[in-house]
């Protein structure tokens, strides 16, 4: 007797029932991992670093000789009405919105930019007024760096009350 080699063939049904069946397996598989993994949390706190500004170390000023009694003279120093800014008053920066004040070498909104000052920053005034270009200009000078000193314009300045000594 022959035998006949037997050909078995897949029926295409079974083809299709185990490529369904390897998908969810690997489906599930992927859901298991992802259930397991530990998300990093949404609101978690990012940390902000603090900005603190500490100020240049200033020159020590030297005590001039002072005059004999007979010598010395009265001069007042002129008087500015309360709230008025002048020359020798302290002016600070305010209504910038955090944007700065743009500190120039001369009065005029053309002029160059020598640096950005920022709100709450305290200056000397040192010079002006200068009417231009519809603004009135000041002069100021920041007491711990020289090299802070430019023309800003009064609307973004104000005035730093100071206590006067009574007589």
């Amino acid at each position: 007797m022959e035998t006949k080699p037997s050909h078995s063939s897949i029926h295409p049904l079974t083809v299709l029932a185990a490529v369904f069946l390897a998908a969810a397996i690997l489906g599930l598989v992927y859901l298991l991992f992802r259930m397991t993994r530990q998300e990093p949390a949404a609101e978690q706190a990012i940390p902000t670093a603090a900005l603190t500004v500490i100020p240049a170390p200033t020159h020590t000023p030297t005590l001039a000789p002072t005059l004999p009694p007979e010598a010395a003279t009265q001069t007042a120093a002129p008087l500015l009405p309360p709230g008025t800014i002048g020359v020798g008053t302290y002016v600070k920066v305010t209504g910038t919105g955090g944007a700065g004040l743009r500190m120039r070498a001369e009065p005029g909104t053309d002029a160059e930019i020598h640096f950005m000052a920022m709100d709450e920053e305290v200056f000397l005034v040192i010079g002006g007024p200068v009417e231009k270009d519809g603004y009135v200009w000041w002069q100021l000078k920041a007491s711990y760096d020289a090299n802070r000193t430019g023309w800003s314009a009064e609307s973004f300045l104000n005035l730093v009350e100071t206590a006067t000594p009574t007589p």
